[in-house]
């Protein structure tokens, strides 16, 4: 007797519901999708009890005829792939033509559509069976409501989460489609309450504004690159806005979000030290590119895609991103009350419970007729607590953390210094001594070839005693110990990841360390070094170097204002 049968419909659709529809969340998702491709300009979402009683989308799209309606509950009926080519070269979100099946199959759907000049109509379907259709009152497009969710699976009730963190995926969802396209108006409804609503007026500060709060684009940064076919845009909330995980960091690819680890790392580390260890930016990264050059067939969420030349999209990126924060004026973080909103409550400690506005230094504060000094001038009076430089203005006090701006400066010198792959070579009279043990010894001699490119030379009695010109003799151990680490996990010396690890280590090991005393020479020098620095305002660490405290503050603190 014959073991293996072929499935039915139906059955088949319940399966592809698991991959499409595991939550309401991705019900918003697929059906939002479906209203984009329709040339939608208005989306608006209504969800009642998480989405397991009610999900409505209503768009002001295309529509359908009586013939469309009945077979978008079709699986693999779809108008937007015809062949092969076409999928190769898809430009709508979606594709397959099993969202709609999927999501009937497990719950109950009422359509209503209709055309311009044409009358509406409606379709219901229960679980995967037609139930009945006809005419339906209501303006040109399409309206999709989903009730009863997983009423015919019980089981996968106990996949469905809190109600805070449903409605929370719900949110997240829409706020990625309404940031993917900018020039759709959507409305978002929670238990008849409007939670969300953009304008649908191609202004990314209004929407980013509309999607993570107000004033957050103060200080944003964009760009636009364009590089052969491709064409990268950027928009970089101010450093001074942290997060602790990566979600907010979004890339889009021809208008669909898309989760990309190696694109989400290239930003993270665009923003390098221009943010703390552990934290991360809320940015956008919108690519437009040939859908040849992608394939979007990879899962049935289509999250993932695949890409022609993914490790180079990154290269790129991360350049673009450094780029626009170095050369782009940009906002550091502006007082406790935001420095409280980027951290985790328990790393905050404002003893007195005041917050003071413009606590840090802002590049809108430079000099103009300072051109290459980003600070202002500045008068010192002291030190406190060994750590911090105190100086002062006609706007108030200063203060300096004397390691990580020494931190800073030495940074920018080997960054620069490291820019280039050979480098001139130093000789010393004697040969220098090297404090590391004689097997640390041994493995840097059988690399000494690749020493040799970036200017270290060992004589006939293994002695070391030629140097690259930018280094100090009394940094030398800490240079060798960093491309000795290099060269032990990868067997090679990798010039980009040298540049970051060697300038973060020497700077970091040499640097002024705190609660050294300072002569009022170096206090000047290391001023007038750290004021010359591309990014005078965080150490390599993210961490700030110079923080300000306005007459107004003071009085604030002693009760001569309100």
């Amino acid at each position: 007797m014959p073991m293996i049968r072929q499935m039915d419909q139906r059955l088949a659709n319940m399966i592809a519901a698991g991959e499409v529809v595991d939550r309401p969340a991705s019900i918003v998702k697929e059906l939002v999708e479906n209203s984009i491709d329709a040339k939608a300009t208005s989306i608006s979402v209504e969800v009642f009890d998480m989405g397991m009683s009610l999900i409505r989308v209503i768009d002001n799209g295309i529509g359908m005829d009586q013939e469309d309606a009945h077979l978008a509950f079709h699986r693999h009926a779809t108008s937007k792939i015809k062949d092969e080519f076409d999928l190769g070269h898809i430009k709508t979100l979606g594709f397959r033509g099993e969202a709609l099946a999927a999501i009937a199959s497990v719950s109950k759907v009422t359509l209503k559509t209709r055309q311009e000049d044409h009358e509406g109509f409606m379709v219901y379907v229960e679980g995967g069976h037609f139930i009945k259709d006809g005419l339906a009152m209501l303006n040109r497009g399409t309206i999709v409501e989903v009730k009863d969710l997983f009423y015919n699976t019980p089981a996968r009730f106990k996949y469905i989460k809190s109600d805070l963190s449903e409605k929370t995926m719900i949110t997240d969802i829409f706020d990625r489609l309404a940031l993917a396209h900018p020039e759709i108006r959507f409305q978002l409804y929670i238990d008849q309450k409007l939670m969300k609503e953009t304008y649908g007026n191609l202004n990314f500060f209004s929407l980013i504004d509309q999607i993570y709060g107000p004033r957050m684009t103060k200080g944003m940064i964009t760009f636009k690159e364009i590089v052969q076919k491709m064409t990268i845009e950027g928009y970089l909330l101010s450093p001074s806005i942290a997060r602790s995980r990566k979600k907010d960091i979004s890339i889009f690819v021809n208008g669909r979000f898309i989760k990309n680890y190696a694109l989400i790392q290239a930003v993270v580390d665009g923003y390098h030290s221009y943010m703390m260890v552990g934290k991360f930016p809320i940015a956008m990264i919108h690519i437009t590119l040939d859908p040849s050059l992608l394939d979007v067939n990879v899962h049935p969420q289509k999250y993932e895609v695949k890409f022609v030349n993914e490790m180079i999209l990154a290269y790129h990126i991360e350049g673009f991103v450094k780029k626009a924060l170095m050369m782009e004026k940009h906002d550091i973080p502006q007082g406790l009350e935001s420095i409280h909103k980027a951290m985790e409550p328990s790393e905050v400690y404002t003893p007195l419970a005041m917050s003071f506005d413009n606590i840090f230094l802002e590049e809108n504060d430079l000099a103009d007729d300072m051109p290459h000094k980003r600070l202002p001038e500045l008068l010192y009076v002291g030190t406190f607590a060994g750590t911090y430089l105190l100086f002062q203005n006609e706007e108030g006090l200063f203060l300096v953390d004397q390691h990580a701006a020494a931190e800073r400066v030495r940074y920018e010198h080997y960054t620069k210094a490291l820019a280039h792959p050979t480098f001139a070579t130093k000789m010393m009279f004697i040969s220098h001594p090297l404090s590391i043990t004689s097997e640390d010894k041994a493995f840097l001699l059988s690399h000494r070839d690749q020493l040799k490119k970036f200017g270290f030379e060992w004589d006939q009695s293994q002695e070391l005693i030629s140097i690259p010109t930018w280094l100090e003799e009394d940094e030398i151990e800490l240079a060798l110990e960093s491309m000795a680490t290099m060269l032990e996990e990868k067997n090679t010396i990798d010039l980009s990841h040298l540049r970051d690890s060697l300038a973060k280590d020497v700077s970091c090991k040499g640097a002024i360390k705190a609660n050294k005393a300072l002569s009022i020479l170096e206090i000047n020098h290391l001023m007038n070094e750290l004021s010359s620095c591309e990014n005078p305002y965080h150490c390599p660490h993210g961490r700030p170097t110079i923080v300000r405290l306005t007459n107004y503050d003071i009085e604030r603190m002693f009760k001569r204002v309100v």
